[in-house]
This record gives structure tokens, sequence and C-alpha cells, in this order.
């Protein structure tokens, strides 16, 4: 693939350069994204994305100092390397919405006492992030704490004190409405 990113480069100097800088780097900056997406598909993508956007745009590497390109290209790579990670790992909220709308109304009015299933999907989409994906994750599709940790990459104990928090702040808000 590298290969067919170099060739589209028109400067035969620049191309060489270029695929020498790779032969040099390449370990390196393999090594990179993979300590930061932890799977080798996605850190050889990482990598030629690197350098495919090199050569979609080589006056701008080559107008950085030599002694500086590799740096640059940490940045680029640590850059794609966090788009990738979210990008993979991003939980749709709108999909999962979507789904909490199809509980019963008994459940609705068994859990909260009357109080309307939208207004708690409100509440709940109105909690930090992190917190959301869990409860959801945990309460609406049953999906255990632990692969719950692995699929949003934090501890299982991180996972279930956000569980907590958000049962917490869901409770707080039930009462609260149930007091007005």
């Amino acid at each position: 693939m590298i290969d067919f990113i170099l060739s589209t480069i028109e400067n035969e100097e620049q191309r060489n350069e270029l695929a020498e800088f790779y032969s040099k780097h390449k370990s390196r900056l393999y090594s990179i994204a993979l300590s930061k997406l932890h799977s080798k598909e996605d850190a050889e993508d990482a990598v030629q994305e690197v350098f495919s956007q090199i050569a979609d745009n080589p006056k701008k590497f080559f107008d950085v100092p030599p002694d500086y390109r590799l740096a640059y290209t940490d940045v680029m790579l640590k850059n794609i390397a966090i788009d990738m990670f979210k990008r993979k790992n991003k939980v749709h909220i709108e999909e999962l919405s979507e789904d909490i709308e199809d509980v019963s109304a008994s459940l609705e009015n068994t859990l909260f006492d009357g109080i309307g299933h939208s207004e708690v999907i409100e509440f709940v989409n109105r909690l930090p992030t992190m917190r959301r994906n869990v409860l959801m994750l945990h309460c609406f599709f049953d999906i255990p704490i632990i692969e719950i940790a692995q699929r949003l990459k934090i501890a299982p104990a991180t996972a279930s004190k956000h569980l907590t928090l958000a049962r917490k702040a869901v409770k707080d808000f039930v009462d609260e409405r149930k007091n007005r």
C-alpha cells in the first residue's frame, strides 16, 4: 500500500526521500500507533494514513525542516490515532435513545411513578457522557460491567463508579420530581 501512496507524489526526489523516511521510521511510528489503538490492523491503517496525508500535500511535509519531520509525523500520527479511536469507540446516543423509547409504559409507571418517560430520557441525556453511556449500556441493554469497561476502554471499577453515580443522579431526579 505504501508503494501506491508514494507513487502519487509527482516529484521523484520527494518520493524517494519520503520512501527513505518511511523505511527508517515505520517501526517507530507503528509502535506509537499500536500504543494508542491497541490493534495491529488499526495501527497499520494509522501509519498508512499519515503517509497518505503527506502524499496528498507533500509541500507541507517538505516545508518542515528535516530535523523536525519525525516530530511532525509523530503529531500527525497521534492525532489520526485519536480520531480513529474516537470513531471506533463512539457510542451513538441517538441510537440508544431510540431503543430506550421502546420500554413499555408499565415499566415507566412502575419505576417512575407517573414521571414522563421522555423527561427521564431527557435527564439521562444530560448526564456526563461516560456516566450516560455506562448507565444506558448496563440498564437498558443489560450489558455486564466488565464488557462495558472493555468497550469503553476504562477500568471495571471506573465503569462501576460511573454506574453508581448515574443511578444516584436518576434516583435524585425521580425523587425530586415526585416531591413536586
